[in-house]
């Protein structure tokens, strides 16, 4: 039986209060009425009554997700596009529930399922032009690597990442007075880019990272042209939007899948995710297709890797590598121990060694599809003394 998907309904309702509390002035205004099937709200967009302070002729549906106004019906869009309009943000684990939510609930004529030419990816100079100047776009001067720029610098030297191609700068805006430089990895398939990914140059509790996934670029692009594509076509972009590189993998090799974007430069043939929840049911559907999960060495790393390798998923064993390389270690094996736990992903671990990754060991040694593996998902430290 297929697993139940469904939508967190009390966060939903935070953000349209949110809206809500920052577009009407009257009280009773910003109440919602809540009914089985939908909020009842009255509309930001269009102010609702003005004779009538009580009228709530906005409505959001469960069942669909799509805000409809019958007050003026101009008003009416998607739930995504009604966060746009009025520049809220939606949490990324919580706006992929949302796509996977709509994806299996609402039913689409078969003709506004399926991409057929990808004929709206964006034109990489069209989207350097636009993102190049105006602060309210978020991100200015979008361009290729500059040598010995911070970004260039950061990128080549700080995190020592191997091929730049995808990899542009900028800067973002958070406010009209204070932007950071930024990274831009953007999702591209020759000259053409389906979304971006913007991360500054900090780390720890500084570290930030946005991204900018089809709708809001077209959205913000070509605003006149919103009502050109429709619902289940938007979803359907934003669903690939999500995976980077994924228009360059050779689908009949062994693809390997990350949980985040740079990690996956550091191997031929990967693909990045936005993170452990992102939905991939779309590509295991697909026969043929032979992947193997990465995940990153931390406590979600580990519950997303005994998941998958339950499943049957082959999955990459951190421990197991680190138990090969403590075996050839000549000193303090426990003070190693130590060092290689605080390695958590595929860059830290580039970074502590001379040659690419996949020149200096036989990585499908480390990848297992056995649930008996399961013991190297134990700390490092306890495995120790059994392994060794």
């Amino acid at each position: 039986m297929n697993k139940e998907i469904t939508i967190d309904k009390n966060y939903i309702k935070g953000l349209v209060q949110i809206i809500l509390n920052n577009n009407h002035t009257d009280d009773r205004k910003k109440n919602i009425r809540e009914y089985p099937d939908r909020l009842s709200i009255s509309c930001p967009i269009c102010g609702d009554s003005m004779k009538n302070v009580s009228k709530k002729r906005g409505n959001l549906y469960w069942k669909n997700m799509m805000y409809m106004c019958f007050n003026e019906p101009t008003c009416s869009r998607s739930f995504t596009r009604l966060l746009q309009t009025f520049n809220v943000e939606m949490d990324l684990n919580k706006k992929l529930e949302l796509y996977d939510y709509i994806d299996n609930n609402v039913q689409f004529k078969k003709e506004d399922i399926e991409i057929t030419s990808l004929n709206k990816l964006f034109d990489i100079n069209e989207l350097c032009e636009f993102f190049s100047k105006d602060p309210t776009r978020g991100i200015t001067e979008l361009k290729p690597l500059e040598k010995n720029s911070p970004v260039y610098y950061h990128v080549k030297y700080t995190r020592k990442i191997p091929h730049h191609q995808h990899i542009y700068q900028g800067y973002y805006n958070f406010t009209s007075k204070w932007k950071q430089p930024v990274m831009v990895f953007l999702n591209r398939m020759g000259d053409k880019v389906i979304s971006m990914q913007v991360r500054n140059l900090l780390d720890g509790d500084k570290r930030y990272f946005k991204i900018m996934d089809f709708s809001r670029i077209y959205d913000l692009m070509y605003p006149e042209n919103e009502n050109d594509i429709n619902e289940q076509e938007r979803i359907s972009y934003d669903k690939l939007s999500h995976f980077f590189n994924i228009f360059n993998v050779d689908f009949t090799s062994k693809i390997n899948l990350f949980e985040g974007y740079v990690d996956s430069i550091f191997l031929p043939n990967s693909i990045g995710q936005i993170g452990v929840n992102t939905d991939i049911s779309f590509l295991l559907k697909e026969d043929g297709i032979d992947i193997r999960f990465i995940y990153d060495n931390d406590k979600s790393g580990f519950r997303k890797t005994e998941q998958m390798l339950e499943e049957g998923y082959s999955v990459f064993l951190w421990n197991k590598l680190f138990i090969d390389l403590l075996k050839k270690h000549k000193g303090n094996k426990r003070h190693m121990a130590e060092k290689l736990i605080e390695i958590t992903d595929f860059n830290k671990l580039a970074l502590n060694l001379k040659k690419p990754i996949y020149e200096m060991f036989d990585l499908d040694k480390y990848f297992s599809n056995d649930n008996l593996d399961k013991m190297y998902l134990l700390r490092l430290t306890d495995l120790i003394s059994m392994a060794l």
